[in-house]
């Protein structure tokens, strides 16, 4: 089965975290796995107990038997899945300089089923947003590889209309120049249309 997920683009991206998920450490398939012994073994002891011998008593056995088995999977994926979200949040917070941007592993589970994008603001100002993407892999049978990366977005204006915005706040208290008339009526840069 061949992955379709793209490469970003190096120039504004920066990976924060990488990780690897191997594809026999979900608990969906671990509780099969142990499903399949809990039956051998429920097979077994019909022998020597008459107890399981009927097809409820077995059926009985194997659920148990796996959901005990499965349980510390699971407590092992989301240990793992908040230490993979502490230190995204911890750099989201030295990114921004706000602790409020963080995410809770629900929402990090969320971006990496659906793919989307978390935005980010550093001081208020929109500009950063978080994706979680998976990593082309090289060989067939290699775990599956993730990445939480910050991308930096483009102003939506275009960057000349920004920097003749930046330009024109900074030197903003100097009278009203042919340059900063210019660009109060530039459509581009948000003012009246």
């Amino acid at each position: 089965m061949k992955d379709t997920a793209q490469p970003p683009s190096p120039k504004d991206t920066v990976t924060v975290v990488q990780w690897e998920i191997k594809s026999g450490d979900e608990p969906v398939i671990k509780f099969v796995i142990f499903s399949v012994l809990g039956v051998l073994l429920g097979l077994l002891l019909m022998i020597f107990m008459p107890a399981f011998r009927s097809i409820g008593a077995l059926a009985l056995f194997t659920l148990v038997f796996a959901g005990i088995l499965t349980i510390p999977v699971i407590a092992a994926q989301r240990n793992f899945m908040r230490e993979v979200a502490k230190r995204v949040n911890d750099t989201i917070d030295e990114v921004t300089g706000s602790s409020r941007c963080g995410l809770s592993v629900k929402q990090l589970n969320r971006l990496i089923r659906n793919g989307g994008s978390w935005p980010l603001t550093v001081s208020g100002v929109p500009g950063l947003r978080l994706q979680v993407q998976r990593v082309l892999a090289r060989e067939e049978d290699a775990p599956a590889a993730w990445r939480a990366m910050i991308t930096a977005v483009a102003p939506r204006n275009g960057l000349s209309s920004f920097d003749r915005l930046l330009e024109a706040a900074l030197s903003g208290g100097q009278g009203t120049s042919a340059h900063s008339r210019r660009i109060e009526g530039d459509p581009n840069v948000g003012g009246s249309r």
